[in-house]
């Protein structure tokens, strides 16, 4: 894979676009995606669908079986999805947490490698017959916290701390080193139950076995590709040791198809539009501006890396191996990471008056500061800003963005696909999570279901609330061959919490 820098520069975009009413056409456009996802929730499958429809392709995910929050997939449903739709399958997605373990959740329990092991075997023998496919897996390392459902919840902050020292004790180079961390594992062994450190010690254990074999499949070619999200992790502990780990593995075998990164949701969403890329030889180029240059090289929350490798990594991974003689496609990007003047931005839109720009929010993983996202409305940019993302995590942010802009680059592709994405985007990831998100939070445990009841009359409230909001928006889009704004945006028939809980939300559109 073609790794492609940050390109600071500015460029003129073309507007040679067809009306959005015309259909997506292209290599891309008609192609059918069988996907196993990470988990049941929205942005691991219908967002999917609906970026896959951008460019004119579709994508199919079993509609029963798959993992209900604390209830894990039934896999003779999954499997049985499988093989029914790979004959048919362009290209083929299978996310191995919902597959070996039951769900990303189940992906955190240690004994999920180990009950379902056969998993792996029969999905080796599944794809054995299909090698002229293009497969990709997507694996994820565990995040750094145990499992909020299991007892040993209660002591995240001790194991959390016991696997940076155990991760240390691994990477020192000197006895002196290895004992200096001994004794101090020793000393914290004694404030957790020694049942819990076994087992978060076996989870990433487990977790690197499974990875090791993702790695050799993609060696000996069974699958076009394996990539790898890095689950809410820090730049130590044990996630961090697994990471070192697979890449030295990868390095020593020479494995070149295994890509690793920061993020969960935004992998699937990531790895169509490098599909998309892949399929036409179209690569891109970007011209990143950040709010505050200082912040670039912060390590954000759940991140694990500098901000500006993490969106350096995730633009990479979009690139076609080979790309297409030509020019690149150059897109701008301005990442808001702090309290900002919101004249900033709108000088940054002045300065690529005919550029296709996207903005990441990414200062909700420090602090939930919202005066920039209110002045941004009141001043009606979101009609001159084509791609928006502020999901939970800047990795995640970063991702959907780029997945979002990589869609919507190539001709025409400017559908009402595109503009539901948009509005969901406002929707979710600045009104419900930033609003209505923290106004429940101080009612509600996020991990806790809501109450039939309660939860109907919060749905109904947001259903309300959001039309209203979206209401005053207008959207950026392209018509005819030139940049529009449509408004209202488009409208929500309701609002409903997938997994009955706060922490994420759902919505269908008329």
């Amino acid at each position: 894979m073609k790794f492609f820098g940050v390109w600071i520069m500015m460029f003129f975009f073309l507007l040679a676009c067809s009306a959005s009413s015309v259909s997506a056409s292209g290599s891309f456009a008609g192609k059918k995606i069988v996907l196993i996802p990470l988990d049941s929730r929205p942005v691991n499958t219908e967002y999917i669908k609906m970026l896959s429809e951008i460019g004119g392709a579709s994508v199919v995910y079993p509609e029963d079986g798959l993992d209900h929050y604390e209830r894990p997939s039934d896999y003779a449903k999954i499997k049985s999805f499988l093989i029914q739709q790979l004959p048919t399958a362009d290209a083929v997605f299978i996310c191995v947490p919902q597959w070996l373990n039951g769900s990303l959740i189940e992906g955190r329990h240690a004994e999920s490698y180990v009950r379902n092991a056969y998993r792996l075997a029969e999905l080796q023998s599944i794809l054995s017959a299909y090698k002229y496919k293009t497969i990709y897996l997507i694996g994820l390392i565990p995040r750094e916290k145990p499992s909020y459902i299991t007892p040993a919840f209660k002591y995240s902050t001790e194991l959390t701390q016991y696997g940076r020292k155990y991760a240390q004790y691994m990477m020192a180079n000197t006895v002196k080193g290895r004992n200096y961390m001994l004794y101090f594992l020793r000393q914290m062994q004694n404030t957790i139950p020694f049942s819990y450190v076994r087992d978060y010690l076996k989870l990433f254990n487990e977790n690197t076995r499974v990875l090791y074999t993702m790695a050799d499949w993609a060696k000996a070619g069974l699958v076009d590709g394996v990539v790898i999200g890095l689950d809410d992790t820090s730049d130590m502990g044990l996630p961090k040791f697994n990471e070192m780990r697979l890449l030295q593995y990868c390095k020593e075998q020479n494995i070149r198809n295994v890509y690793i990164m920061p993020g969960a949701d935004d992998i699937t969403a990531l790895l169509l539009a490098r599909y998309k890329n892949e399929l036409s030889g179209s690569a891109s180029r970007y011209d990143v501006t950040f709010s505050h240059e200082q912040l670039q090289n912060t390590i954000k929350a759940y991140d694990g890396q500098p901000l500006a490798e993490v969106i350096r990594k995730k633009i990479a991974f979009v690139q076609p191996k080979s790309p297409a003689s030509g020019q690149p496609a150059l897109l701008s990007l301005y990442v808001h990471s702090h309290e900002e003047p919101i004249e900033n931005l709108q000088n940054w839109i002045r300065a690529h008056p005919n550029n296709l720009r996207g903005v990441a929010d990414v200062s909700y993983a420090s602090f939930l500061e919202t005066g920039w996202m209110e002045n941004y409305l009141r001043q009606k940019l979101s009609s001159k800003i084509h791609s928006y993302a502020a999901w939970n995590t800047s990795g995640n942010t970063i991702g959907l963005l780029v997945a979002h802009l990589e869609m919507i680059r190539d001709e025409p592709t400017w559908n009402e696909a595109h503009e539901r994405w948009l509005a969901l985007r406002y929707a979710e990831d600045y009104y419900y999570n930033t609003i209505k998100r923290y106004e429940y939070a101080l009612r509600y445990s996020s991990s806790k279901k809501v109450p039939p009841l309660e939860e109907k009359m919060l749905m109904e409230n947001v259903t309300k609330r959001t039309n209203q909001f979206l209401a005053t928006l207008s959207l950026a889009t392209r018509k005819n061959g030139r940049y529009v704004a449509i408004s209202p945006a488009p409208r929500i028939a309701k609002a409903e919490l997938p997994w009955h809980r706060i922490f994420e939300i759902g919505y269908t559109f008329r």
